[in-house]
């Protein structure tokens, strides 16, 4: 427990106190004499550890707290040590670029003690001359929390800043909903502060800083002018009681009857879905509903809105329409090129579905012509950037007319003059699945038509099934040969000087890879390097950004936090496929590692693992399955328990890159880990991907038990007897299933945020096409429409679910559930752990009020890992 015991009515006065003070020391020596003659009784005593070590769980007492140990012979004080330590050697990179030989880099860090996340700042001067040094890194400088972007100009001679900061009003303290937003504009390679441009709150809402999907932030040219996103103005709403002029009303869209004149207020909508309710986009954007495009110009200090795109006006209803995001300047910078995700304008969403970890959500290019909002932005005399000005550039062109699903669009430098290269993302079918392969395109652009050539396309990287069979070693890694592109996001700086390669990072089977692409004719090349691993070909390696000066890339591996290093231009030009040099910058030293009332040592033992290969005869489709291996030290050769742990998803893919809660797990538990990628994983061609969709339940499930099987019978340190299974989501939905299907096998299991009745979900999740495509097969789920399950439907849901089976479970089982869940309902889990407690099974419920799908809030992620980490060691 984690709650606070105490009498009851409150504190006692002085005096009853010291008239009973004699008589408690008594009882209490009496006490401690028989606890000295005595097994040590159980009780809760949360007080005594610290918030950072609190587990829930109930200690012997009669000992001191280090010496308060679980069955595995660990204390709290000892597993909230280990878990902090693993957590803070984590090398989280949120941003990374390189102008004129500084290296800058953004780490983000978990402070268990504030229950919050911490950025720091690195900034690593580079001598590109040299290739063979190790980088000195200088202390870094921590961001503050105000601070939610930096945005280097291509020159380097520019970086805005967005801010945003509490203003107090009349001398009083400022207060939750008196802020601003700023973009602070610093030149001179950012050491002198130019400006500071106040955004209107007027002309739109919060500024969109999620770059890893909606949103993204782009200088022009010119370095005049910078575009962004940002959640355009709801509709103002009145109440039926406000005082307003009812004579004179307009009719309001979004189901609102009336409009006030003298407010231009919907009266009466301030609970209409679409007025004063806005639709949004699901977990983790319940705050997005409509995003739009915005410019600032940075030496007016002026704002305008790009009107001039698909869709309705938003004045009137934030239901429907489209919603905007990742753009970029054209070369020539009179144009913006965008994505346009439908958002029920289309046609492709009567209902809007979430979007986070969702990859075939509707989404086209389109190109807007700004050189007139952009010329009136630029004039002194501008009041601000009125939307009139925008109205007068042309219309909006759409780039991807024929392609279900079109991303991430990068231009290349000059080719020759006036002609450069649009790259981007696409797949034209689509497909029904949250995650897929897809393909790489090209369109020239004509910088002096100002104009994108649509006709001149070309298709640089196809679509792949599966992995074709090719004996060369140099064609394959981690055993496969290449699966297609598995890729959300290029990078925004990823071609290389001369623009005839394009450079990102793909998933290749369970192996991140940075991989090389021509412009010219499409050739893969993956880009060997080695940073601090003694096996680059295992470790998982990406690459963040590429410039004339070369590029910022890090490696990783399960039992090796992330390292980052730089690639010499010249070396990234002449690698033919050879390893290249790379300088590591060595060391990223643990941050945040002191926590109160623990250590901030990270155990010396090491973590080792291996890439399994297994080829079940199963199923309809013939792909590999993965697996990663790992191994704590076993000096003394005890037979190790196994943790079996399937990814969520289902269509995602656990790689060999670092996890600090499994590191944590396996060198401080003494657990071996096995992540299964099972069929329906991403990086293993799209057949393999799609062959789950309709099988769920049944193939990943066959898949993982299968996989585990092998594992048993090669690797005889395993104890076949102790196997449990953790997993999330997906996964958590896969842990029920084997727990129920196979409940002699897996003997204990941890759950989060499970799926447990496909059924009883459909109708309450942001996800309902997943419901259905996943145990109706691609196809299963209208697109065009929307209506829900039939009374067939609901059997097929039903019978796919682990709840099904729940009759033969009998393995303690863990449940942690975030009940700000959108995506999961937390009802799921409660259903399950309900009817477990109701079969006897022995079963423990962690509930994180406060917390969406990921629990990832910091103080609740680490409660939820330790606890993990003591019901295995107490259960298996």
């Amino acid at each position: 427990s984690d709650g606070t015991l105490g009498t009851e009515g409150g504190a006692m006065k002085g005096r009853e106190k010291s008239a009973i003070l004699p008589i408690l020391l008594v009882v209490a020596f009496a006490a401690q004499v028989a606890a000295s003659f005595a097994r040590p009784t159980r009780t809760c005593t949360p007080k005594m550890v610290p918030p950072s070590a609190r587990t829930g769980t109930c200690r012997p007492t009669g000992t001191s707290r280090k010496m308060r140990l679980n069955s595995r012979g660990s204390s709290a004080a000892d597993d909230a040590a280990a878990y902090n330590a693993a957590i803070s050697a984590s090398v989280d990179i949120t941003d990374a670029y390189l102008r004129n030989g500084i290296l800058t880099l953004v780490r983000s860090g978990r402070d268990v003690d504030s229950n919050s996340r911490r950025s720091f700042l690195y900034q690593i001067p580079v001598d590109t001359a040299k290739t063979h040094q190790t980088l000195i890194i200088p202390p870094p400088t921590e961001i503050a929390t105000k601070i939610k972007a930096r945005i280097p100009s291509a020159s380097g001679d520019k970086i805005a800043i967005l801010v945003e900061e509490a203003v107090a009003k009349d001398g009083e303290n400022a207060k939750a909903d008196d802020t601003r937003k700023v973009f602070e504009i610093w030149t001179e390679g950012g050491h002198n502060l130019a400006a500071r441009i106040v955004l209107p709150k007027d002309m739109h809402g919060k500024v969109c800083t999620d770059v890893a999907w909606f949103g993204g932030f782009s200088w022009s040219p010119d370095e005049t002018t910078l575009v962004y996103v940002a959640e355009a103005t709801p509709p103002k709403t009145a109440s039926f009681f406000d005082e307003v002029d009812a004579s004179a009303t307009s009719s309001c869209k979004g189901g609102a009857d009336d409009r006030s004149a003298d407010t231009h207020a919907c009266i009466g909508g301030q609970f209409t879905l679409g007025v004063g309710k806005g639709e949004d986009w699901g977990e983790k954007y319940t705050g997005t509903s409509r995003l739009a495009l915005f410019c600032v110009n940075v030496n007016t200090g002026n704002v305008g809105h790009i009107q001039n795109v698909p869709g309705d006006a938003i004045e009137d209803s934030s239901e429907g329409g489209y919603s905007f995001g990742q753009p970029v300047f054209s070369p020539d910078g009179n144009s913006v090129v965008y994505v346009g995700w439908d958002a029920g304008g289309g046609g492709s969403m009567p209902r809007r579905l979430g979007s986070i970890y969702c990859y075939q959500r509707p989404a086209k290019l389109y190109s807007s012509r700004v050189a007139t909002l952009r010329e009136s932005l630029s004039s002194s005399k501008n009041d601000g950037g009125s939307d009139d000005s925008a109205r007068d550039d042309e219309g909006w062109t759409c780039l991807t007319p024929n392609d279900r699903l079109a991303r991430s669009p990068r231009f290349s430098p000059a080719l020759e003059a006036g002609r450069f290269k649009m790259v981007f993302l696409c797949n034209t079918p689509g497909f029904d699945t949250h995650g897929g392969c897809m393909e790489l395109h090209s369109i020239d652009w004509d910088a002096d038509k100002e104009t994108a050539l649509i006709d001149n396309r070309q298709v640089l990287v196809e679509n792949v099934d599966l992995p074709t069979d090719d004996d060369r070693p140099s064609a394959k890694i981690g055993g496969i040969c290449f699966p297609g592109l598995f890729v959300n996001q290029l990078p925004t700086d990823c071609f290389s000087e001369d623009g005839k390669s394009v450079y990102m990072t793909t998933q290749w089977g369970s192996i991140s890879r940075a991989i090389e692409v021509s412009t010219e004719n499409g050739r893969i090349k993956p880009l060997r390097f080695r940073s601090s691993s003694e096996d680059p070909a295992r470790a998982s390696q990406s690459i963040f950004s590429v410039t004339k000066d070369g590029a910022i890339v890090s490696e990783s591996e399960p039992g090796q936090p992330t390292t980052v290093g730089y690639i010499s231009s010249g070396a990234l030009n002449t690698g033919g496929g050879a390893e290249v040099q790379c300088l590591s910058l060595h060391k990223m030293e643990s941050i945040l590692g002191a926590v109160s009332g623990t250590s901030s040592s990270q155990s010396a033992t090491n973590v080792s693992f291996e890439v399994l290969n297994v080829s079940p005869s199963h199923g309809e489709v013939a792909a590999p399955v993965q697996a990663i291996l790992m191994f704590p030290d076993n000096p003394s050769n005890d037979k190790l328990p196994l943790i079996v742990v399937p990814h969520g998803g289902p269509h995602s893919c656990t790689t060999t890159g670092y996890i600090p809660s499994y590191s944590y797990l396996c060198r401080h538990g003494k657990y071996a880990i096995l992540h299964v990628n099972y069929r329906g994983s991403t990086g293993f061609g799209q057949a393999a991907l799609e062959s789950l969709a309709g099988t769920a339940g049944t193939l990943d499930v066959k898949d993982v038990v299968h996989a585990v099987e092998r594992v048993l019978e090669s690797y005889s340190q395993i104890d076949p007897s102790r196997v449990g299974i953790c997993g999330g989501s997906h996964g958590g939905y896969l842990a029920g299933h084997c727990i129920g299907q196979y409940p002699d096998l897996f003997k204990v299991s941890a759950m989060r945020n499970p799926v447990t009745n496909i059924a009883t979900m459909v109708s309450a999740t942001d996800i309902a096409d997943w419901c259905y495509i996943e145990t109706l097969g691609p196809g299963g789920y209208d697109w065009n429409s929307f209506r829900g399950p039939t009374r067939e439907e609901l059997g097929v849901m039903f019978d796919a679910s682990p709840i099904a089976h729940v009759d033969n479970v009998k393995a303690p089982t863990l449940v942690a559930l975030g009940m700000s869940d959108r995506r999961v309902p937390p009802s799921q889990g409660l259903e399950y752990y309900h009817t477990l407690r109701s079969k006897g099974v022995r079963t423990k419920l962690l509930v994180y009020e406060k917390d969406g799908h990921a629990i990832d809030r910091v103080a609740s992620e680490a409660d939820h890992w330790i606890n993990i980490k003591r019901w295995f060691d107490e259960h298996l």
